[in-house]
């Protein structure tokens, strides 16, 4: 198990997320995730939430939205910064998906895939070997 820690812009909102290996980036191309996000994609990863812990006095606060699905998508930020640690979707109810971005060593993790490949701006190149036109089937 290899246990990362995470911070917000501010510092203020600290987390660990333990994952099974060496933690990978998840390059999404969605609308949802380009509008927080403010770019071309977000970096994540689906990680148990059991295994995502806030380690700082400062918690998240969290609004809702729609996700692609109709269901509820949970957005926890920083109170200050809003940096987005992760999400949660009620369609995925067991995990979080978890900004890797934000973890500490992020410019050394691989990408893993490509999901939403069906929003990627067409002047963007094809990073990941597997690339998902939505997300991989189950």
């Amino acid at each position: 198990m290899v246990t990362t820690a995470g911070k917000c812009h501010c510092g203020q909102l600290q987390w660990e997320v333990t994952t099974e290996e060496a933690p990978v980036h998840i390059l999404c191309h969605c609308s949802a995730c380009k509008l927080i996000g403010g770019g071309e994609y977000t970096l994540n990863l689906i990680v148990p939430k059991d295994n995502c812990k806030i380690t700082s006095e400062t918690k998240p606060n969290v609004y809702t939205y729609k996700g692609d699905s109709g269901n509820d998508v949970q957005c926890f930020y920083c109170p200050t910064c809003t940096s987005h640690p992760w999400h949660y979707q009620t369609v995925n109810a067991d995990n979080y998906v978890v900004r890797t971005g934000l973890l500490e060593g992020s410019d050394k993790f691989s990408v893993a895939a490509e999901v939403y490949m069906k929003e990627k701006y067409e002047f963007q190149p094809k990073i990941a070997e597997a690339a998902f036109e939505t997300v991989p089937p189950s």
